[in-house]
Order: structure tokens, then C-alpha cells, then sequence
């Protein structure tokens, strides 16, 4: 049934096909009532207040860029940065799963909150064609991984560890990763560590930047804070 009621009290039923569907919405619009229809995010941000699955949040903070030789592909990468947004949303979703309650719940927030407070967290799969090119965490990788703040200053990450690529936590949770794939968490500090007075991200125009460059190619990863 329909939220509303036609005048006179009678209800309306779900019985109508796609034509009488469309005259009937207009009919509730101009008799002050509104149809409502479920409807993704599509990466946008809801509204204050709304709740919105855990998926379409990590789809907002996830992005795909590719180097490619003619037709060849030199890199296929995914990434999600791990804002104060999305680990809220990551949570919510944990403590869904396993039933998780107060002071346990609080607790991992409260973590989880710090953690976005002090470094700006990246999770990323990557796939190369050639062995050798998968050395992302290696000191004398052919891989230079950064971030910037409106490419201002390039911050070099504090750390690169990969990943167990067989992990149904991480699975559940970063569907992208997949076992052709290597997975590597990639932390950098939130303040520019040649200054210690700035964040690299707070103002709400900021754009924070992921960039992998080597010599088969670079992509770049952009991301708003007030996205």
C-alpha cells in the first residue's frame, strides 16, 4: 500500500501498471502526497542524517585507475582512502556483522576515529602483468608512491605493507580485492612532517591526491574532503 490515502479514506493498491503508475504519482502530487522510490547513492554523500549502506560509502571513497602500452594494461589499481566517513561507516557495518554492542562498539570507534585523526590510510589492489613490477612495499621498488594537498608538497608515506590475499574480512569488506590481485595498506601522516603545523587535509576545498609513478606509467587518485 501506498503511504498516503486518496480522499475519502479509501487506499490505494499496488495494482497498476507502468502508465497508470505515472498518472497516479501526479494525481498524489497535487492532492499533497508524495511517492517515494528506493534510490542509490551512486558515490554522492546523503543527506544530513541519512543512513546509507555500507557499500555505497566505500564506493564513494574508492577509485580505479589504469596505465595502459597501446593495448596492453601496465597496471590496473584500486583504492580506498580510509576517511573518518568511511571508517565510521566500516563500524557500523563490523559491529552489524557480529553483533557487537556497547562499550565494545564504542570502543572501536573511538579507534577507528583516532587512527583517521592521526594518519590518512590507504587500502589498495593492484594488478601487473609482470612479477617483478608487484614490489610496492620493497625500499628499492620501481614504484614512488605519494600524496599531495592540491599538489602542493609531496608526503611520502610512513609505511607500505602488503596484504594476505586470501582474507574474508577483507573480502567481505573490499569486494574489489580479489586473489589475482595483491592488496597493500598504505599510511601516510595527516600533518605535513617537514612543518608539523599543517594538516593536509581540514579546509573544506581541499583535494587530497594518490599518485603511483614509475616508469611504465603514473595514475593519479583525487578525493574531496567535503565529499
Amino acid at each position: 500500500m501506498f503511504p498516503c490515502k486518496l480522499n475519502g479514506g479509501r487506499s490505494i493498491p499496488m495494482r497498476y501498471n507502468v502508465l497508470t503508475y505515472m498518472l497516479l504519482a501526479v494525481s498524489l502530487m497535487f492532492s499533497g502526497c508524495t511517492v517515494t522510490t528506493n534510490q542509490r547513492t551512486n558515490g554522492q554523500v546523503p543527506a544530513s542524517g541519512e543512513k546509507i549502506p555500507y557499500r555505497d560509502v566505500m564506493e564513494a571513497w574508492t577509485k580505479e585507475a589504469r596505465i595502459y602500452n597501446g593495448l596492453l594494461t601496465n597496471l590496473i589499481s584500486k583504492v580506498t582512502f580510509k576517511s573518518a566517513a568511511f571508517r565510521r561507516a566500516y563500524v557500523e557495518e563490523y559491529a552489524r556483522l557480529y553483533d557487537i554492542e556497547n562499550p565494545e562498539y564504542d570502543n572501536l570507534m573511538q579507534d577507528e576515529l583516532t587512527e583517521a585523526a592521526n594518519y590518512h590510510d590507504f587500502l589498495f589492489a593492484a594488478y601487473v602483468p609482470e612479477k617483478e613490477w608487484d614490489d610496492f612495499s620493497k625500499k628499492t621498488s620501481m614504484w614512488k608512491i605519494y600524496i599531495t594537498r592540491d599538489h602542493v608538497e609531496q608526503i611520502l608515506p610512513l609505511e607500505i605493507r602488503e596484504l594476505k590475499k586470501k582474507d574474508p574480512i577483507i573480502e567481505y569488506f573490499y569486494p574489489y580485492m580479489t586473489t589475482w590481485k595483491s592488496i597493500y595498506h598504505v599510511r601516510f601522516p595527516v600533518s605535513d612532517p617537514k612543518t608539523d603545523s599543517q594538516q593536509l587535509m581540514g579546509d573544506p576545498l581541499d583535494t587530497i591526491t594518490l599518485v603511483m609513478t614509475s616508469v611504465i606509467g603514473s595514475v593519479e587518485f583525487k578525493w574531496e574532503y567535503n565529499q
